[in-house]
């Protein structure tokens, strides 16, 4: 018959706990076997533990919420909303629980032995959960204070989490097999292979994360366009094994970090921090309206565009125009050339054209709906609703004023069919059409 273990106290505390099992037997009659104590001791343990926990995490969280350093400085307040005391404090009710349960059996007790394995599992995952608070806590303060780039680092985030994981599931593995963690680490190497393939994505996605992170690929709210898909939108989140794009439909697409670096795909962002957007559209011209210039069409023109005053009386100072002046002048022996000096002197003029850029009004090749005056220049605006309404404007600026160089543009009815309203505008519809 087991001895009762109110004969065998190792420690005060344990002492004091017997006591209370011993009392509580004592006012209640019940038969004092061992297995009665036992189970006492066992319930008793739990409370104390529970007990114990409870109150030495409050008062620690007590004590730290009320330190003025906590409140002076940010990083403070994100240990308040990440819970991150909380969350470290968690391993106390274990670690308490495995000090005191051994005081209810016997050495070699198999019920101890069960116990104890499930405390000390407890007590693992307790403290991977501290650790990767921890670590949440490193990368927020540090994305907030030092990541000026924003750069993608929550892979690895996720990356250190799943190592802290990893080593916990080994340590759990040994204490339920009872073996060393380098012994089952032994074992496992056999494996390797295996666990390649079943971790292949992941791996990749850890080597595709850091090569963004590291190259300065990509961050979170840059707008990216993916070659062969339908991501065209800002980039809301990066993680180890995804990157989440939220379309301008307002849908959200999500594809592996891998297929960025391995694939191609743009980045406007070297377009916002340039300040300059690229506006470049085409204007069709009716070939049949093109015709030499005249006095009267110059005299008009100086007149109601006094801009071209200087230009045109350069050209015609010697009576006529001086087609060995300069390659602006003598381009205007048309009406059509006359037009496009008008446009470039527009567009060297207008406040939201970027001067110290590439500013072009060229001619295309002939296409079967007309001649195509091309109008390449770059907007000082880079937010889309604003560039679209100064695209816009210099565009009907431009169809407005051709009638009075005798121009016709050029009317789409008159050929193919086939001809679509997109093969004769490109205006930007959407963020990702420049």
């Amino acid at each position: 018959m087991k001895e009762s273990i109110m004969s065998i106290p190792r420690h005060e505390i344990a002492q004091w706990l017997l006591d209370m099992v011993d009392w509580f037997l004592n006012i209640t009659g019940l038969s004092k076997n061992y297995h009665v104590q036992e189970s006492l001791y066992v319930i008793l343990v739990i409370a104390v533990t529970l007990g114990i926990g409870y109150t030495l995490r409050k008062l620690v969280l007590f004590i730290t919420r009320r330190l003025p350093v906590f409140r002076k400085y940010k990083w403070g307040e994100n240990i308040k909303q990440l819970k991150t005391l909380e969350y470290c404090t968690q391993f106390i009710a274990p670690s308490v629980f495995l000090g005191l349960i051994s005081f209810a059996f016997t050495e070699g007790d198999k019920v101890l032995f069960i116990i104890q394995k499930c405390a000390t599992i407890y007590l693992i995952i307790t403290i991977a959960i501290a650790i990767c608070a921890v670590l949440k806590l490193e990368w927020v303060i540090f994305n907030e204070v030092r990541n000026t780039k924003n750069l993608p680092l929550k892979g690895i985030l996720n990356m250190c989490r799943g190592v802290v994981w990893i080593i916990a599931v080994i340590l759990i593995a040994s204490v339920v097999i009872g073996k060393s963690p380098m012994s089952l680490l032994a074992g496992l190497g056999a494996l390797s292979a295996a666990l390649l393939l079943i971790f292949k994505d992941s791996i990749l996605g850890l080597v595709a994360t850091i090569q963004l992170s590291s190259n300065d690929m990509i961050r979170k709210d840059d707008w990216i366009v993916v070659d062969g898909t339908s991501v065209n939108g800002n980039v809301i989140d990066v993680t180890l094994s995804a990157v989440k794009v939220k379309n301008w439909d307002n849908t959200t697409a999500i594809l592996s970090p891998y297929k960025l670096v391995s694939g191609s795909f743009v980045n406007w962002r070297g377009m916002f921090e340039s300040g300059a957007r690229r506006i470049e559209s085409c204007i069709y011209i009716d070939p049949c309206s093109v015709a030499m210039t005249t006095p009267d069409l110059f005299a008009a023109i100086a007149k109601k565009y006094p801009m071209m005053e200087k230009q045109i009386t350069d050209a015609t100072s010697s009576g006529g125009l001086d087609l060995t002046k300069a390659p602006q002048q003598s381009g205007m022996a048309t009406n059509l050339g006359l037009y496009r000096a008008y446009m470039f002197t527009y567009l060297r003029a207008h406040p939201r054209i970027v001067q110290n850029e590439w500013l072009l009004v060229n001619l295309q090749p002939e296409v079967e709906f007309g001649i195509p005056v091309r109008v390449y220049c770059y907007s000082n605006i880079t937010a889309w609703v604003e560039y679209v309404q100064i695209h816009d404007e210099i565009l009907e600026h431009f169809f407005a004023v051709a009638k009075d160089f005798g121009l016709n543009l050029c009317n789409y009815s008159n050929y193919s069919n086939n001809v679509t309203l997109a093969q004769v505008s490109q205006k930007p519809m959407t963020p990702g059409n420049q």
